[in-house]
């Protein structure tokens, strides 16, 4: 929406148009997963806002409340949280999205999502710090579980992750002489019939077996 202001309304004199965003940059996040496995760097997948718009005002905040009535824009911004308030003719709201639990119990508390680069950056070190914890084990039974990762949801995104932590481990675990790519097991739970639903029974089918056969 910005861009598309940023190409006509914006340049007009009379008019200020204002971003306010909770990021400085534009996140591609269906290549997160490859961003956690190592095979992309943060910076391939990110695009200043700064640089892509430049008759819009960019503003980095976090929206706290918005009075209809005086038509203001109450924000929290800074390191030191300053209280930011803009005042509106009309508001576009395109807040994105969140994670959806599907109200599974444990999922919310325990698992790693994948939303931002924080996400991806924690999933690639909490696998590498699996990898080290297990090789400290001696019991072989510890190790397994240890090294035991499963994804909740066989969607794109829980498809894909599956394969990136699968590669990640497997391709990292011979930098552990104690370990054997035997004690690594990746599991999809998945409540359809088959995985990638969004593509059709045929594909789906087709995926799961090319992820069966990278072990």
């Amino acid at each position: 929406a910005a861009k598309y202001f940023d190409k006509g309304l914006a340049r007009r004199a009379d008019v200020e148009v204002t971003l306010i965003s909770r990021e400085n940059f534009i996140l591609f996040t269906p290549m997160l997963h490859e961003v956690a496995s190592g095979d992309l760097h943060p910076s391939d997948i990110t695009n200043p806002l700064r640089r892509i718009l430049h008759h819009v005002k960019v503003v980095e905040a976090d929206v706290q409340a918005i009075d209809l009535t005086l038509r203001r824009v109450h924000c929290v911004g800074g390191v030191a949280d300053h209280e930011l308030e803009f005042e509106f003719d009309h508001l576009l709201l395109t807040l994105g999205s969140e994670t959806n639990f599907f109200n599974m119990d444990g999922v919310r508390d325990w698992s790693v999502t994948m939303k931002s680069l924080s996400d991806a950056a924690l999933l690639r070190n909490r696998m590498v710090a699996l990898l080290e914890e297990a090789s400290l084990q001696s019991d072989e039974a510890a190790r397994r579980q240890l090294l035991s990762f499963v994804t909740a949801g066989g969607g794109f995104s829980g498809t894909e992750t599956t394969g990136a932590v699968n590669d990640f481990v497997r391709e990292t675990v011979r930098y552990y002489p104690q370990l054997s790519e035997d004690l690594i097991r990746v599991v999809v739970v998945h409540p359809g019939d088959f995985i990638l639903p969004e593509l059709g029974e045929e594909l789906g089918r087709y995926a799961e077996r090319k992820l069966r056969d990278r072990k």
